[in-house]
Parts: structure tokens; sequence; C-alpha cells
């Protein structure tokens, strides 16, 4: 019984933080369900390594531009907040290989410090760019702004359509 105690506990606490994790460096609400850019599991990450995490930002940087239809004129704003986005996408790499090097010697109290760390890198990257998009947003012109609250509401109304 404790077992199952455990990893229901375990289930729990990892499939939000892999959702976090996965979408720091880039507001994941801005990826569309018909977007080109495929979404890694956890395990696709830990196999590729930074690297792979690295490009699979890069990516989404680029997709993210392309879905709010940056101008020429919001690039300097932009690069502000695509260089945020990559920051903090190398942050939780580092928290996520730190807690793959002690994975074997942590206790339960030491995994779920783990997961903290991994948790406050994402809630900080994502006050970061918060403070960076910002600006950039209030400088958009009106449609241009319909345009993005309709890509990060993407995946609030489908979150609403998958609780009815």
């Amino acid at each position: 019984m404790k077992m199952t105690m455990a990893n229901t506990l375990r289930a729990a606490l990892i499939a939000p933080v892999a959702a976090c994790v996965l979408a720091i460096g880039t507001p994941s609400l801005a990826l569309a369900a018909d977007s080109p850019v495929s979404v890694t599991s956890p395990n696709d990450v830990r196999i590729g390594g930074g690297d792979l995490r690295a490009r699979k930002t890069e990516d989404r940087v680029k997709h993210l531009h392309d879905l709010l239809k940056i101008t020429s004129e919001q690039e300097a704003q932009w690069s502000g907040v695509a260089q945020v986005m990559l920051d903090n996408a190398s942050v939780v790499d580092g928290a996520m290989k730190d807690r793959d090097q002690k994975a074997k010697s942590m206790n339960a109290v030491d995994d779920l410090l783990s997961y903290q760390a991994i948790v406050a890198a994402h809630a900080e990257g994502l006050k970061k760019l918060a403070t960076a998009f910002a600006p950039l947003y209030s400088q958009m012109p009106e449609l241009q702004q319909k345009n993005t609250d309709a890509v990060f509401g993407h995946r609030i109304e489908a979150a609403k359509r998958k609780s009815r």
C-alpha cells in the first residue's frame, strides 16, 4: 500500500512539474494545437540533454515570433523577450541537470526539494518573461494585441473544454 501511495504522490507531482519544465522559455499558451513544433516528453528531453532543450526552445521562440506577427519595428523589443525565454530555459535546464545528477542519492525530502527548485526556476522565469513581454504588448496595434490574446488564450480555451 505504501508503494501505491508513493507512486500516486510522485505522479501528482511529476505532471505539473513536467508541464512547467516544458513550458519554460516560452509561454506554452502560445503554442497552438496545430503547431509544427513538437513538444517533447520529459523522457525525450532527458535523453537529448540540454542541446535538445535549447533547440526546442529556439524553435518555440521562432514559432511564437511568427504566431504573434512580430514586425520589423518590434524586433528590438522582441529580441529582449526571446533572450529572456532562452535564459529561462537554460536556468530550468540547470535545475533539471542538478536533479538528474543527484537522483540516485536523493531521499524523499530531497526529491521534493528538487521539484521545488525546478518549479521556482519556472516561476521566476515567468515573472521575467511577463516583465519583458509587457512593453512589447503595450506597443502592439489593437489587432495584433487581439491576435496575441488569442494565441495565449488558446490553451485556456482547450482546458475549459476538457473540464466540461
